[in-house]
């Protein structure tokens, strides 16, 4: 995106966000008007008062006058820089959380694949420190910076009408510091993007490694991983730095070159003076407005930096914005739920947008009946779980159609259709919040005996009476204070609870030991009557009940049918289950041994 385009767009995001608020916006620009009036008359009054007043010692009453317009006028000046800076930083922080909202809600209807190739750290990052130095470009910056614009546009001005011979060299002067500023300021923008990078990157690595802190210390790899983080946060030291130095000289080119040339302003209005070309409040009056002009100009090379480094974090949160995976969302009403659904994959072919050569279904036929128990079995990488990817329209198809009672999937409203489905991970989900909150996730007005049903088909009931408060229990981030077979029937009885008409159960029973597995299983021979469910497991326990098995490998179909006639062809799921009871056996094996 070219540097032009970059800009109207910032401009572009900024003007929506401030567009619900430009009551708001309206009046801090009227209090900045104002606030700008009263500063650029304030030298004119102390020319009158110098001439009229100081000097010539006559008409005392009217100085007393002017020295009350004077404390007036600088009440005025007050209450307009005090209105204006609570409308701008109150509208700063509006706009910036309004953002941060704006980009969080654009990223939670993103496909999976957005995730995969993005770190979650560096996630947070822009929609902290990057919203934040939004934050103070609108709540601060901006208005710093058209404030000084004003007063040095006005100080201009009326150098102009003072002295055109002094004005004129004071305007040499502005177009000696420009070129400068213009080019440091270049220097700084590239590197302010380079440090919010940075320090993404940073925030990225701490993130991964803290949410996965016990396998770092299992294998004693906190000193590899501290030494990662410091060698990330000294490149973002280092790009820091540099974009410091940068800054340090912008701003030094700026004040000194400014000064330096008021001095030498100031020099040729002494001379004017004493040969009675100017008055000595003319000459006051243009000292000060060239001291307005000058420090306006110091201001705004300072401000233009913060700019620059709002500008770099604004283009990454445009760019989150401007991201387009997201799914379609409309379309026709979802089929209500009648005893589950029928569901049909006809000739599908997909591969995941991270390897698009790599089809893991292909050429993919299969019917589901409504209100059926289908079990998926398969070794690893054979498309199971992408079945239910498909199902939750994670992902579309490449080719082909998945049809829900004859409509195609793609057709129907997603949350409409998304509220018929009950998801059970392999890799129990559970957020920081108590038991209860966890479970009602799925349902959040569900009642109190609707919770207590749910745990009790989950088999939780008995884990959950021996928590201190109950289901009011907090389980802590990630559910750290849950066993895994605990977080996992938390998440079946989540599932349980919404009642929904497709009931999907990756490795459902996968964490629980055999006591529990027994009693989930219980739970969802129960909870499956009047749905249609679809269970990938590789224990014979969990398929065995179903009333077809389905056999995958290499993103086809190659057996379908009962346990009994599966194990009579001794194909794929023979020689599956073989294994698993080798395996089993040899865990009871080891369990004798240890006991």
């Amino acid at each position: 995106m070219s540097q032009t385009n970059k800009i109207q767009t910032l401009g572009s995001t900024l003007g929506s966000l401030v567009k619900p608020h430009r009551t708001w916006a309206l009046a801090a620009l009227g209090a900045l008007l104002l606030g700008s009036a009263m500063s650029l008359t304030m030298p004119v009054m102390f020319r009158w008062l110098i001439d009229s007043g100081f000097l010539a010692g006559e008409n005392p009453e009217g100085l007393n006058s002017a020295f009350g317009y004077l404390l007036v006028l600088v009440f005025v000046l007050a209450m307009a820089s005090a209105v204006r800076f609570y409308l701008v930083t109150t509208l700063g922080e509006r706009i910036s959380a309004d953002l941060r909202n704006r980009v969080y809600s654009h990223l939670l209807v993103q496909r999976p694949e957005f995730f995969e190739t993005l770190k979650v750290g560096e996630v947070l990052s822009r929609l902290t420190a990057d919203t934040t130095l939004i934050q103070t470009l609108i709540g601060s910056s901006l208005s710093f910076f058209l404030r000084n614009s004003l007063t040095t546009l006005g100080g201009l001005v009326m150098l102009l009408l003072t002295s055109p011979l002094l004005s004129g060299a004071v305007l040499l002067l502005v177009l000696v510091v420009m070129v400068p500023v213009v080019i440091l300021a270049r220097r700084v923008r590239k590197l302010s993007r380079a440090s919010q990078d940075k320090l993404a990157d940073s925030s990225a690595i701490a993130q991964e490694v803290l949410n996965q802190i016990t396998t770092v210390q299992a294998f004693n790899q906190e000193h590899t991983e501290a030494a990662k983080f410091t060698t990330s946060s000294e490149q973002t030291y280092r790009t820091a730095r540099r974009r410091t130095i940068n800054r340090s000289a912008l701003l030094f080119v700026a004040i000194g070159l400014a000064f330096a040339g008021l001095v030498a302003v100031l020099w040729m209005g002494a001379k004017a003076v004493a040969s009675g070309e100017m008055s000595a409040g003319e000459l006051a009056q243009f000292v000060m407005y060239a001291a307005f002009v000058g420090a306006g100009f110091a201001a705004l090379s300072e401000v233009l930096g913060e700019f620059q480094r709002a500008a770099g974090a604004a283009e990454r949160l445009i760019e989150l914005l401007n991201l387009d995976t997201t799914i379609h969302k409309q379309g026709l009403p979802a089929p209500a739920k009648q005893g589950g659904f029928l569901i049909e994959f006809k000739h599908v072919d997909f591969a995941y947008p991270s390897a698009p050569e790599k089809f893991v279904l292909e050429n993919f036929n299969l019917s589901i009946q409504r209100g059926e128990t289908l079990a998926v079995v398969g070794p690893s990488g054979a498309g199971k779980s992408t079945l239910f990817s498909l199902l939750l329209r994670w992902y579309d198809v490449n080719q082909g159609q998945v049809l829900i009672e004859g409509q195609a999937l793609e057709s129907l409203d997603l949350e409409q259709w998304r509220a018929n489905c009950a998801y059970v991970a392999q890799e129990a989900v559970i957020f920081s919040g108590s038991l209860k909150d966890n479970v009602r996730y799925s349902k959040p007005d569900a009642t109190a005996e609707e919770i207590d049903k749910a745990m009790a088909d989950a088999a939780a009931t008995q884990f959950v009476r021996r928590m201190p408060d109950g289901l009011d229990t907090s389980v802590g981030e990630k559910g750290v204070r849950l066993s895994g077979g605990e977080r996992q029937r938390v998440s079946i009885a989540r599932a349980v609870l919404r009642d929904a008409g497709l009931l999907l159960l990756d490795e459902a029973t996968a964490s629980l030991d055999a006591e529990s597995e027994q009693l989930v299983q219980q739970a969802i021979e129960k909870s499956r009557h009047g749905r249609t469910t679809l269970i990938i497991a590789h224990r014979l326990a969990t398929v065995m009940a179903a009333d077809r098995i389905v056999v995958m490998n290499e993103g086809k179909i190659v057996e379908m049918g009962t346990h009994k006639d599966l194990m009579a062809k001794q194909g794929l799921y023979a020689k599956l289950a073989s294994l698993q009871f080798i395996d089993e056996n040899a865990q009871k094996l080891m369990a004798n041994v240890a006991n």
